[in-house]
C-alpha cells in the first residue's frame, strides 16, 4: 500500500478500520464527483501553517470544498500573522510532503508540538478522507476514529468555524 509505514502500523495498533483507495493521480486535482459519492466520505483539506515568529505550527483541517480565508484565521486564532510552513518546517515537525499533509502526519509529531484546528462542519460527517502522508492513495475513516487519532496523538485540537466573518 502507498503511504508511510507509521500510518498503517498506528492504525493497526489502534484497531482503526479504514478503506484504502489508489489513484493514478494524486487526488489534488480530482474533480470526479461520482468517485466521492461512491465512497460516501468527505474529502478533507489539510493545511500546515506557522505563526510569524515560526515558533508555533498549526494543522488546519476542513472540508476540501470550503473556502478558508487566512486573514479570518489570523483573527480567530489570535496568534498573529500566519502563513504556510516550508518543506523544511514540515520535515522538522511532521515529516511529510507539501500537498500530502494530513491528520496522519501527527503520528510523526512525537512532541505534540502542532496545534490542530478543525472546521466545525466536519462534526456532521460520518466518514473523512486523508492521504496516508503520500500522494496517490487515500484512506477513509469514521469520524469517531478521527477523534481517536487526535486523542492518541495528544496534540491540542479545537473545532472552529474556519470561514466567514465573526
Amino acid at each position: 500500500m502507498i503511504g508511510q509505514d507509521i500510518v498503517y502500523q498506528t492504525l493497526d495498533n489502534l484497531k482503526i478500520h479504514f478503506d484504502y483507495y489508489e489513484s493514478p493521480r494524486d487526488f489534488s486535482s480530482e474533480d470526479d464527483g461520482e468517485f466521492w459519492q461512491k465512497i460516501k466520505a468527505t474529502r478533507c483539506k489539510n493545511l500546515f501553517m506557522r505563526n510569524h515568529k515560526g515558533d508555533r505550527h498549526f494543522l488546519i483541517i476542513s472540508d476540501y470544498y470550503r473556502n478558508i480565508d487566512i486573514r479570518v484565521l489570523e483573527q480567530k486564532f489570535k496568534k498573529g500573522k500566519i502563513s504556510f510552513a516550508s518543506q523544511q518546517r514540515i520535515d522538522k515537525h511532521i515529516k511529510g510532503t507539501i500537498g500530502a499533509i494530513s491528520v496522519f502526519n501527527l503520528f510523526n509529531d512525537t512532541g505534540s508540538h502542532v496545534e490542530v484546528f478543525i472546521d466545525e462542519t466536519l462534526k456532521n460527517k460520518s466518514r473523512l478522507t486523508f492521504l496516508p502522508n503520500e500522494l496517490n492513495a487515500l484512506l477513509a475513516i469514521g469520524f469517531d476514529d478521527f477523534i481517536r487519532i487526535l486523542e492518541y496523538c495528544g496534540n491540542k485540537y479545537e473545532f472552529l468555524d474556519l470561514t466567514g466573518s465573526f
